[in-house]
């Protein structure tokens, strides 16, 4: 079904439900614009719209205000040469999973292609063959030399990914995954990202973030970053190139989007293998 908003008393349109949802999102239209659709005899707000109603995001109820404190308390003085220790501070809403989600996109979308143009067959698992059988026929067709080129092109496609991971992010500050989990890499200083800055962030990430995508140093590097995120706020490469890393709450829409997205990589995998 197309939709039709009103902006600034001007007929927008047609968009698609998804369309609508990540502009009410973005704060690009409100609730209360009209929108019309063909099954609509007249223009109504958005929120009168039933066929709209489920991209309209969830409003939060305010938090409920403490008591006031009965009396105020002068806090003592200290001793001279005596400090108080500052408790940590912790930052919330860093949403390390819609990150890890982003970054996993890029790399399949990257080694999806990388598959596509090769001329390797990886082996897949048989209905009647045991877990030990199928290591075992996976580690030797690896020795093949078509497989070892197949490596080696994976090597070079993900160094070129990294490169041109930095040139996105300096240009719109998003990556196909970031934009499909609405993640944005944006300047914690005054002024635009530098060349070099946005390079050096995606190397940053692919050496101490993902371990070159070698088991075991991407589990390391993933389980460093996860807990390094709960605890500051900021990963290592951000806090030191002063970048900073925004996400949005996923919405059910853009959830819906996101599997749409994995499964057709994994549908394009499987058109080669079958």
């Amino acid at each position: 079904m197309e939709f039709y908003v009103s902006i600034d008393g001007n007929k927008e349109g047609p968009y698609s439900l998804f369309k609508i949802g990540d502009m009410l999102e973005e704060g690009e239209i409100t609730e209360d614009t009209l929108a019309w659709h063909r099954d609509l005899e007249e223009w109504k707000p958005i929120r009168d719209v039933e066929a709209l109603k489920s991209v309209i995001p969830r409003k939060e109820p305010p938090p409920e205000m403490p008591p006031l404190p009965e009396k105020q308390e002068r806090e003592p003085s200290l001793p001279p040469g005596e400090v108080i220790a500052a408790e940590p501070v912790m930052i919330k809403e860093v949403r390390p999973f819609t990150r890890f989600w982003a970054r996993m996109f890029d790399y399949l979308l990257v080694s999806v292609f990388v598959f596509l143009v090769s001329d390797v067959n990886l082996p897949q698992p048989e209905p009647s063959e045991s877990a030990a059988d199928f290591i075992a026929r996976y580690i030797e067709e690896m020795q093949n030399p078509e497989t070892r080129v197949f490596a080696r092109t994976q090597v070079f496609a993900l160094l070129g990914w990294h490169f041109l991971e930095g040139v996105l992010i300096l240009l719109f500050g998003v990556t196909p995954g970031k934009a499909l989990m609405g993640v944005r890499v944006v300047n914690d200083l005054p002024g635009k990202l530098s060349f070099l800055r946005s390079i050096a962030r995606s190397y940053y990430v692919y050496v101490l973030g993902v371990g070159f995508y070698l088991f075991p140093f991407m589990l390391i590097g993933m389980v460093f970053g996860f807990f390094r995120l709960l605890s500051s706020g900021s990963s290592v490469w951000d806090t030191q190139l002063k970048i900073r890393v925004e996400t949005k709450r996923l919405s059910a829409v853009r959830i819906m989007l996101a599997i749409g997205a994995f499964f057709a990589l994994f549908l394009l995998q499987s058109l080669k293998i079958t």
